[in-house]
């Protein structure tokens, strides 16, 4: 049995207040990630808080013509800011996703075969949307993966914002 993807389930994120950084390039998922945990071993935040930084990210798609003619894509990379704390970062945008509902799953090391096993991952919780009669809402929302690691396992959770 495959056990590279979780089955999908519908979860409500609560509102989240967030660092965030975009970039353009060939590379953007890598810049921008490079460039947020500068931040965030720059700025002191580790130090202020016992919570476990979370990294969000998703494509920036604000990009001209040209650029795509390079080869490059958008994307951003946003911690997600513990709320007790105090914060003024400087280079950091801040910004809040609000409450939502979202349609989720875990891909299970995602970058053994990226360019196929996350565009599945995609297509899975899509087609759950459309199987469930689920209503997609893109208004005010984004799409948003999160990466992390346990153990020695990497995994990635795709959500996809949903009514």
């Amino acid at each position: 049995m495959d056990n590279t993807y979780s089955e999908v389930i519908i979860k409500t994120v609560p509102k989240m207040v967030l660092a965030q950084y975009a970039v353009i390039s060939r590379y953007p998922e890598t810049d921008a990630a490079i460039h947020m945990e500068n931040w965030i071993n720059n700025s002191g935040i580790r130090k202020k808080t016992n919570e476990e930084l979370r990294l969000i990210g998703w494509d920036f798609p604000f990009i001209s013509d040209e650029q795509l003619g390079f080869g490059m894509r958008g994307y951003v990379s946003a911690c997600i800011l513990p709320e007790k704390i105090n914060y003024d970062p400087e280079d950091m945008e801040i910004a809040e996703i609000a409450e939502n509902r979202y349609a989720t799953l875990t891909i299970k090391e995602p970058h053994i075969d990226a360019l196929r096993i996350i565009p599945n991952g995609y297509k899975k919780i899509f087609d759950y949307i459309e199987n469930n009669g689920i209503t997609q809402s893109w208004e005010n929302r984004v799409t948003f993966e999160e990466e992390y690691t346990r153990g020695d396992t990497r995994y990635l959770d795709i959500y996809i914002p949903i009514l």
